[in-house]
C-alpha cells in the first residue's frame, strides 16, 4: 500500500503559480501540467531535472552556463515544485520513464543527454535500458545501485515518513521543516550555497509548491529488486565527497546497474555537484560530449 493520491488530492486544488523565468511554460502531460524552462535553438539537447528540495530556480546557474553550447530543458518531476502530481503518477521508474519520452515526443526531440541526480537518476537509467537510442550520454550525480539508495533512506529519512498515509500527512505539515534539515547535512559543513538554496526552496513552498518526499521514498523502496542493467551506453557519475548524507553510501555499487560507468568525485561538494561548481560539471559535460 502506498499513500501517493494524498499528494494529487491535497495539491489538485492548489493555483499554479506565475513563472519567475522568461523561458518557463507548463506543459500538458499524462501525468499532469508539468513545469519546464526550455532555452530553445537549434543546440545539442541536455534535459535536467532538480532533486527535490530543488526546483528549477536553484538550476538557473547551472542552465546559464550549458546554455552556453547547448538547449537546456529543465523540468520538474511530479511531487517537487510547481509539478503537481495528478492520480495516475505513482512515483515509479516506469512513470519516470514514461514522462521522460513523453516529454521528448511533444518537444519532438529525438535524441538527447542527460542531467539527473540522485534518486532521479533512476528514472534516466531506466530510460536508457528501454529506449537506448533516445539518449547520447547520461550525467547522474549522487547516486549508487538501487539496494544502496533504499540503505541510505534507511539512515536519513525519517521513520514517519515511510509509513503510507501517515508519511504522506506528516509530509505535508513539515515540508519546509524537513527542507531546511535536509541542506543542513547534505551540503558541506561550511558552504556558502545553504543559505541560498533553503530560500530558493522556502520560497517555492510558501507560494504552493510541493516536496513530496515522503511518496518518493515509499516508491523507491517498492523499486528495490527492480532489475535495471544498463548496457553500451555512456554514463558518468560524478559524487560530492562531503555529502555528510552519504558518508556510508558505496557509490561504486552504481556499477551494478551500469557497468561501464565513469565515476568522478567532487571532492568540495555535498550532495549538488552540478550546482555546487557547475562551472566545473560544464566543462566535464563539454569534455564528454565533445
Amino acid at each position: 500500500m502506498t499513500g501517493n493520491f494524498i499528494d494529487h488530492i491535497y495539491y489538485k486544488n492548489t493555483l499554479k503559480q506565475k513563472n519567475s523565468h522568461e523561458h518557463m511554460y507548463f506543459l500538458e502531460t499524462d501525468f499532469g501540467k508539468i513545469r519546464m524552462l526550455d532555452t530553445g535553438g537549434n543546440k545539442p539537447v541536455i534535459i535536467n531535472v532538480p532533486d527535490g528540495p530543488n526546483v528549477i530556480e536553484h538550476q538557473l546557474e547551472l542552465v546559464k552556463e550549458l546554455s552556453k553550447n547547448y538547449r537546456i530543458i529543465c523540468f520538474e518531476y511530479p511531487g517537487i515544485g510547481f509539478s503537481y502530481p495528478n492520480a495516475k503518477y505513482n512515483y515509479s521508474f516506469d512513470d519516470g520513464t514514461q514522462l521522460l519520452i513523453q516529454i521528448m515526443q511533444l518537444l519532438k526531440l529525438e535524441t538527447v543527454s542527460l542531467l539527473f541526480s540522485c534518486s532521479n537518476s533512476f528514472y534516466a537509467l531506466n530510460a536508457a535500458m528501454n529506449f537506448p537510442d533516445r539518449f547520447n550520454y547520461i550525467f547522474i550525480s549522487q547516486s549508487a545501485c538501487i539496494d544502496s539508495m533504499v540503505d541510505w533512506t534507511k539512515r536519513s529519512i525519517p521513520k514517519l515518513l515511510k509509513i503510507p498515509i501517515i508519511g504522506q500527512l506528516s509530509n505535508i505539515l513539515l515540508d519546509k521543516k524537513l527542507a531546511n534539515i535536509w541542506y543542513q547535512y547534505s551540503l558541506p559543513k561550511v558552504s556558502d550555497k545553504k543559505e541560498i538554496f533553503r530560500k530558493k526552496a522556502n520560497s517555492s513552498l510558501q507560494r504552493g509548491g510541493c516536496f513530496c518526499l515522503s511518496s518518493l521514498v515509499q516508491s523507491l523502496k517498492k523499486e528495490r529488486n527492480t532489475s535495471l542493467f544498463v548496457e553500451d551506453a555512456k554514463v558518468t557519475l560524478v559524487w560530492g565527497s562531503k555529502d555528510f548524507t552519504h558518508r556510508k553510501t558505496n557509490k561504486d555499487s552504481i556499477q551494478k546497474h551500469v557497468k561501464s560507468c565513469e565515476i568522478i568525485e567532487f571532492e568540495n561538494c555535498g550532495h549538488f555537484p552540478e550546482l555546487e561548481d557547475h562551472k566545473s560539471y560544464a566543462k566535464l559535460i563539454s569534455e564528454r560530449l565533445g
